[in-house]
């Protein structure tokens, strides 16, 4: 397996531990629960870009890298299936700021991450970030040949053998 196949496994590890602790907070910490969703999103997104960019990727914001530079390699079936999911995960994405910071707004109010998310947001970041997941998981097979398990314990053991 090359370095850029091992980057976009050990991507897709940390997108799924991102999944992971998102479920284990929605219950109780919707903001935290979000932003691991966007994370999720975010790293899973990297895994698919770790074909045609090498190195770091420092964005946050990889919805356009996608559609710039791994769609155009990717097949006609994974390119509308990302067509499906696109809305979702861009929503999800635009959480890497207002889940961690706060936000002056007009008249002196602030907004706190804490108390601005409710279960319902946090629930459509999961659904994003399973949908953005498994697309992503499917590309990594495509574009890398690697026959990249969707269940969480059998992929982190299924990686465990390339990445230590």
């Amino acid at each position: 397996m090359d370095l850029q196949a091992k980057r976009a496994l050990a991507r897709l590890i940390e997108a799924a531990e991102d999944l992971k602790t998102a479920k284990l907070l929605s219950g109780k910490l919707q903001s935290r629960s979000l932003f691991h969703s966007q994370q999720c999103v975010e790293k899973a997104f990297k895994a698919v870009l770790s074909k045609v960019i090498i190195g770091e990727i420092k964005s946050h914001t990889v919805i356009k890298l996608i559609e710039l530079k791994s769609l155009p390699v990717l097949s006609k079936e994974l390119q509308k299936e990302f067509v499906a999911l696109k809305e979702d995960a861009f929503w999800a994405e635009r959480r890497w700021i207002d889940t961690r910071y706060e936000e002056l707004k007009p008249g002196e109010k602030i907004e706190v991450p804490t108390y601005k998310f409710t279960a319902t947001d946090a629930k459509r970041g999961i659904k994003a970030a399973e949908k953005t997941l498994s697309w992503s998981i499917r590309c990594v097979h495509a574009l890398f040949g690697v026959d990249v398990p969707e269940d969480y314990k059998i992929l982190k053991n299924f990686a465990k053998k390339y990445l230590q």
